[in-house]
């Protein structure tokens, strides 16, 4: 049921163009053609407008501190933000997402932080995809723009109908970039930033790249580590990144892209097959969380 929605309402972007009208099924593949039809057209750097000044925000942010330690590393993440480029119609997105939902516009700022930091560890600094995976990590959870706006604030146990609603965001979030950006990892990381070690939603013919298992993960931090109704409190630097590394070894996501972050937040170098999970948990869990899951079951692929 996680593999296909119907819409049930046109899909409209901030500036009121339709993406897509009611009663189309998207899916995966429809998704993948969308984007391999929708030709490549006029961007402008991100860190020339507005935006920009929010960019580097997550750098100085207490629950980040570890992994943005180093002046060098700062810097090297800074210019990859820097590079980010997109259409004008995802900048105003971006920009109606900050007034409208300013919590999750928090959160595509991180988890393009952070998964760059991630990144930048393990490619160099200079890596010239990095300003697209950055995009990627920026954009990644745009479906969430087009599901129900009471979800945002709803503190409760999700009911059956809103478990849906949250379940088509990849696909609505993967239609939505297909055709504004055309082929780009964003368009992959909003498709599978839930997808992790066979488990997630949507179905996929095969296993994401690495670097949008980057993504996926430095979304899952970013989230762990702020403010959510649902829950009392956020987690910590060190209980987010245990509820992750519990995660990796029960197989519910990739185990060395968890090293890789582990790695970034104790400021280690080396193979990242080096790194090894702590065993005692020291970090802060909130007291309440009502957290629903979404997609518990498992698939081979």
């Amino acid at each position: 049921m996680f593999d296909r929605v119907t819409l049930t309402r046109d899909l409209v972007d901030a500036r009121g163009s339709v993406l897509a009208r009611k009663g189309l099924v998207v899916s995966v593949s429809s998704v993948l053609e969308a984007a391999r039809r929708t030709p490549a057209g006029e961007r402008v750097p991100v860190a020339q407008c507005r935006l920009g000044e929010d960019l580097c925000q997550p750098l100085g942010e207490a629950p980040y501190r570890h992994l943005f330690r180093a002046e060098a590393m700062q810097a090297a993440v800074a210019r990859a933000l820097a590079g980010i480029r997109l259409p004008p119609a995802l900048v105003d997105e971006l920009r109606a997402l900050a007034v409208a939902d300013p919590g999750r516009y928090r959160h595509a700022l991180a988890t393009a932080a952070i998964a760059t930091r991630m990144l930048v560890g393990a490619v160099g600094g200079e890596a010239p995809a990095l300003p697209e995976m950055a995009a990627a990590g920026l954009l990644h959870d745009i479906g969430m723009r087009h599901v129900a706006p009471h979800l945002a604030r709803n503190g409760d146990a999700l009911e059956a109908g809103e478990v849906l609603d949250v379940a088509a965001h990849p696909l609505l979030g993967g239609w939505h970039l297909a055709v504004t950006l055309g082929a780009h990892p964003a368009v992959d990381a909003a498709l599978g930033h839930h997808w992790r070690g066979g488990h997630g939603y949507p179905q996929l013919s095969q296993p994401p790249s690495r670097s949008v298992e980057v993504v996926a993960v430095a979304s899952a931090f970013a989230a762990l580590t702020q403010a959510r109704a649902f829950r009392s409190s956020a987690f910590d630097a060190r209980g987010a990144a245990d509820v992750l590394v519990a995660d990796a070894k029960a197989a519910r996501c990739d185990g060395n892209t968890v090293r890789l972050l582990v790695q970034a937040l104790r400021g280690a170098s080396g193979p990242v097959k080096d790194v090894r999970f702590g065993r005692q948990r020291m970090g802060h869990v909130p007291e309440v969380n009502r957290h629903s899951a979404i997609a518990p079951t498992y698939s081979p692929v």
